[in-house]
């Protein structure tokens, strides 16, 4: 039986959307309702293939953020490869089409399936290998027992698929230690069942979220480089192909920007042209539309109550502030401090979250804080965008090169794994 889970989660008509959405002032919306600026996520995913490009490396593109097309399209650019890396099978398959497409336009193009797969998902992935060029997928493997089961469901004619052998780089999360005793094991079975299909290593350094500065985000990619160099070590001399090296958290990504001497003309150049686009735009495209459904100015630090809590907000707070989201200075916002977590810090800022609500505690002194009131309509930038989304059936754009105070364009997320 041929699986097509996609037919499950069928997605609104887009038509209907635009009706109840396009060129409507952003303080008639619904709430809460995920925003997204479509000129910073624009210029964001220019300057992310130009970072790349600087340093002489590849990019691959992560979707499970966002889990749209539009989006999916801008990461990767209108020319040069289109990589791909996925958290779920549902946003490989809604990549497929994307994807073919590249293919007949000459573009190098691939998706790396990032987690180690269950085992009741080979089936959907080998109709999905079907549908594409050798090696254009890839999967993840951190284990023998699990890599012989995947190995054993193969039949004599499957598709060519790639394999990744995942790096425990200190997260702890998934992937084998290159300290295991199982590691050396590992690699030789890949290398010797997979021979061209073993690919290379990957690594998510997901604990650099918790650092405090760039220095901590540089040592991290440092830390991670390092260890995936030791992984090259143990490959067998019998292996004669390319390995490809993939790294990177949001942290570690960033701090790629200054990875290079700085004695280089090229990137000092290139960190140039990055400061002046830090200075003219923010650079967050994603915010929260959320609602004031009651005040509480009499509390020791007044508080609101607002339409949106750990459902729409993620369920992290941030280190570096005591709190879930940070009000913006839009809407009915505009002449309020904003809280700066590196300066005053005054402002409101989401202290407390339930599951469908959230409280604003305002942060500072408090004679310099202006009341709120029932009705009021504000702007949030979530701590995590990738959870923040996951209630959302779909984005509403607005365009900041364009004004950035009306919808523009409605863009529906993926759903299902």
């Amino acid at each position: 039986m041929t699986i097509h889970p996609i037919s499950n989660y069928p997605h609104p008509p887009l038509s209907s959307l635009h009706l109840q959405y396009l060129d409507q002032p952003l303080a008639t919306l619904p709430t809460p309702t995920l925003v997204l600026d479509r000129a910073i996520v624009r210029r964001n995913s220019a300057a992310m293939l130009a970072v790349c490009a600087a340093l002489g490396v590849g990019f691959r593109a992560h979707v499970k953020s966002h889990k749209t097309l539009e989006l999916a399209r801008m990461q990767v650019g209108e020319s040069g490869p289109a990589h791909f890396v996925t958290s779920t099978l549902i946003e490989a398959e809604s990549l497929l089409p994307f994807v073919l497409e590249c293919v007949g336009r000459g573009r190098a193009c691939s998706i790396l399936y990032g987690v180690p797969i269950p085992q009741s998902s080979i089936p959907r992935l080998l109709h999905l290998a079907s549908k594409l060029p050798a090696y254009s997928l890839s999967i993840l493997v951190d284990n023998l027992a699990a890599y012989s089961a995947f190995q054993s469901s193969l039949p004599a004619s499957s598709p060519k698929i790639g394999v990744y052998i995942k790096i425990d780089t200190g997260y702890h999360r998934a992937g084998i230690s290159t300290s295991s005793p199982k590691f050396p094991f590992l690699i030789e079975a890949v290398v010797e069942k997979s021979g061209e299909s073993f690919k290379g290593f990957y690594s998510h350094f997901g604990h650099s979220y918790a650092g405090s500065s760039e220095e901590d985000a540089a040592s991290g990619l440092i830390e991670e480089l390092k260890v995936l160099d030791i992984a090259t070590e143990a490959v067998p001399s019998s292996f004669r192909g390319e390995l490809v090296l993939t790294v990177g958290a949001t942290p570690t990504s960033t701090a790629a920007q200054n990875m290079l001497s700085s004695n280089s003309p090229r990137v000092g150049e290139f960190k140039a042209v990055l400061e002046r686009i830090q200075k003219k735009h923010k650079n967050i495209g994603l915010r929260l539309l959320v609602e004031v459904t009651s005040v509480y100015d009499e509390r020791e630090k007044p508080e609101a109550l607002i339409s949106a809590g750990s459902l729409a907000l993620g369920r992290e707070p941030c280190k570096s502030y005591p709190g879930w989201g940070v009000v913006t200075g839009d809407l009915g916002n505009k002449d309020q401090i904003v809280y700066d977590d590196r300066g005053a810090k005054t402002g409101w800022i989401v202290g407390r979250i339930s599951q469908e609500h959230g409280i604003l505690t305002w942060e500072g002194p408090r004679d310099q804080f202006k009341p709120l009131a029932i009705g009021d309509k504000l702007m949030v930038w979530p701590n995590h965008a990738c959870v923040a989304g996951v209630s959302m059936g779909w984005y509403l754009i607005v365009d900041s090169d364009q004004g950035g105070d009306k919808i523009v364009d409605v863009w529906v997320r993926w759903r299902g794994w």
